[in-house]
Order: structure tokens, then C-alpha cells, then sequence
């Protein structure tokens, strides 16, 4: 097929091309920075568009089969609107709708979703957890820095609300971008979103402490409540000093999350890594 990639510059794009182009797709590559769509592979065509400017996306994605949209789902309603007739999307979200919490972040991502159902065009919702694995990623990045910069004979004390009792279930990036470039093959996975996580839940104290231990370092565990937290984050960015996790993400932590991957597994064939392996292979490729 011919497959527009939009987001191909980012964390995940950069991982699904490849895997697109070793199945025997013609890639069209979509961005706004030409520069950055240069440093990709030569065999996938380069095309330029801004989702600031809706106008130049239609000419970007003129003539394909599928368009795989990796960039923030905020956007989805532009892509739409400038797809043809009959063409397949596949379009990444975040679990993040899931979330009782005020965000946000997750509005913006359940409107993209929802003027993709909406719109009653053939395709696949993908809806990762929190990704990790690539030099970029956030928290599981900004947690081996940590680490990374503390004498490994020192025991790490590590404030987490409630004690890091709660859940989330990572996904490592490439995973992620084989979820895309299996759900471009699969016309059939349906309109249904799918989620793709991690095999299982892990819990915050667990996460922190098996970071820890890939460095050769100890975590201990200081139970925190959350409220403490989030206020002494909150009075730290209001005398201009930025504290590790912002009080939004410190909410988050004190909030479970846990996830079916059966439909990952049994419609798009991912078998995701669990998190101890794929923070093990983050740490020998030195990708934080």
C-alpha cells in the first residue's frame, strides 16, 4: 500500500517507518521540519505539512492507501478533513481518557477520538500507556538520569504518593510502533480502540525500585501523601524552581491504572515486552 506516516519525526514515527517499509509499504513521509524528515530513511518520500496550516495537508496525503497518524490525537479532526474518500486511518490516542481525573490533555485527546468515530471512516483507534524505551521518553528517562547521577553506594530515599502502592502498566516504544504498523496491515482490527500496555501492571514502587536496580543503585521507598506532594510541587514553581514531576503527574501517580491487552495480542499479533526487559534494553543502548 501506499502509507502517508504523519508524526514520522517523533518518538514513535521514527520506529514505525522502518517496520512499514519492511513489509513492503511505499512510505510517504508527512512534517513540518524538513531538516528532520531529511535524517530519515531515503526510501520513504518526503512531503511537508503543518497542522497549523490545514491547507497543506491535503496535497500531503493525496494518493495513499492508509494514513498512519502517530502525532498527538488533539489533531485528528484536521487529518480527517483533509483525507480522501475510502482511505484507512490509524490514529494513536492515550489511555489517558480513561482517567477520572480533570485533564486537560485527556479532553483533547477523547475530541480527536471522537470526531474519528464520528466521521465513520474505515480504521483502527490505538490507545498507548505511558511509553518508554526511547532517549526521549520522559519518565522513565527523567527517573535513570536520577539515578544515574547518585553514588551507587548511597541508598536513594524516593518520596512517592502513598508509597508507590498505585499501578500503571508501560509500554516500550516498540511495541508501540509495531501496534501501528500491525494495525495498517489489518483492516480488520475494527473501530473499537485498542489499547496497547505492557503485559501487566506494575506499581509506581516497583517501577522506581527496578530503575534503581538496572543501575545498580537501591531505592527506598518513602510513603508521601499525595496532597503533600503535589503542594510542594506546586509551591516550588511558584518561587520559579521546577520540581522532578509536576503536581498534575503527581495526581496521576495516585491513580491505578490497569489494562486488557488480550486484543493486542490476539488482533494485531503484539506480544509486548514486560517492563523489566524493555528497561533492560533501554539501558544497554544508553537511551536516556
Amino acid at each position: 500500500m501506499k502509507v502517508a506516516l504523519v508524526g514520522a519525526t517523533g518518538m514513535t514515527g521514527r520506529r514505525t517507518l522502518p517496520l512499514l517499509l519492511a513489509r513492503g509499504h511505499d512510505v510517504a513521509v508527512v512534517g513540518r521540519n524538513p531538516e528532520k524528515l531529511a535524517t530519515l530513511d531515503p526510501r520513504a518520500e518526503r512531503r511537508l505539512a503543518d497542522f497549523d496550516r490545514p491547507d497543506s495537508l491535503p496535497a500531503a496525503l493525496a494518493g495513499v492507501d492508509a494514513v498512519a497518524y502517530v502525532a498527538h490525537a488533539k489533531h485528528t479532526g484536521v487529518v480527517l478533513a483533509a483525507m480522501a474518500p475510502g482511505v484507512r486511518l490509524v490514529v494513536t490516542g492515550s489511555v489517558r481518557i480513561y482517567t477520572k481525573l480533570r485533564d486537560p490533555a485527556a479532553d483533547a485527546v477523547r475530541a480527536g477520538l471522537e470526531a474519528f468515530l464520528a466521521s465513520g471512516r474505515p480504521g483502527t483507534v490505538l490507545l498507548p500507556a505511558m511509553i518508554f524505551g526511547a532517549p526521549e521518553d520522559r519518565n522513565i528517562g527523567r527517573l535513570l538520569r536520577f539515578f544515574a547521577r547518585v553514588p551507587a553506594w548511597l541508598p536513594v530515599h524516593v518520596p512517592l504518593p502513598d508509597g508507590g502502592r498505585h499501578t500503571d502498566q508501560p509500554v516500550h516504544v516498540d511495541d508501540v510502533a509495531a501496534a501501528v504498523a500491525a494495525a495498517v496491515d489489518r483492516p480488520n482490527a475494527g473501530r473499537e480502540p485498542i489499547v496497547v500496555a505492557g503485559p501487566a501492571p506494575i506499581t509506581y514502587g516497583e517501577m522506581v525500585r527496578t530503575c534503581a536496580r538496572a543501575l545498580g543503585r537501591r531505592a527506598v521507598i518513602l510513603p508521601v501523601p499525595v496532597g503533600l506532594l503535589t503542594a510542594f510541587a506546586a509551591a516550588l514553581a511558584a518561587v520559579g524552581l521546577r520540581a522532578p514531576f509536576s503536581p498534575a503527574e503527581l495526581r496521576r501517580a495516585a491513580e491505578s491504572k490497569a489494562f486488557d491487552v488480550t486484543r493486542l495480542r490476539d488482533e494485531l499479533g503484539i506480544v509486548p515486552r514486560g517492563f523489566a526487559a524493555g528497561l533492560a534494553q533501554k539501558v544497554a543502548e544508553r537511551a536516556f
